[in-house]
């Protein structure tokens, strides 16, 4: 059985603009994906406007981003912001969530947290 969850979602990959930021401010090489895996985070079901919306989430999404790279380093990246974002990042948005599995979500911890 599957469930439709009243969520929206915004999907994010990393464009290579990101790592070369996230390079120059570690001062060390970081491996950049060819075809990054999008990260998909759940919002709220009603939108109507994707750029109000993306400034909305957008310092959760660009923490969650910056951490992994690297969980131990705070990368800071002030050059990247909710209006230049997608010089940094492919966005997708979507208002239709299913959940295939019978358990439902589970909350887990954030292993990427402090």
């Amino acid at each position: 059985m599957i469930k439709i969850l009243d969520r929206g979602f915004i999907s994010v990959s990393p464009k290579p603009s990101f790592y070369e930021e996230a390079a120059k401010e570690m001062n060390e090489a970081i491996l950049e994906f060819i075809n990054p895996e999008p990260t998909i985070y759940l919002i709220e079901e009603d939108f109507w406007d994707n750029e109000m919306v993306l400034k909305k989430h957008f310092k959760k999404i660009i923490s969650s981003e910056k951490r992994q790279l690297n969980p131990s380093i705070h990368l800071v990246l002030p050059q990247i912001k909710a209006e230049n974002a997608e010089q940094y990042f492919t966005f997708s948005f979507g208002s239709l969530v299913i959940d295939n599995e019978d358990r439902g979500i589970e909350i887990t911890k954030d292993d990427l947290s402090n």
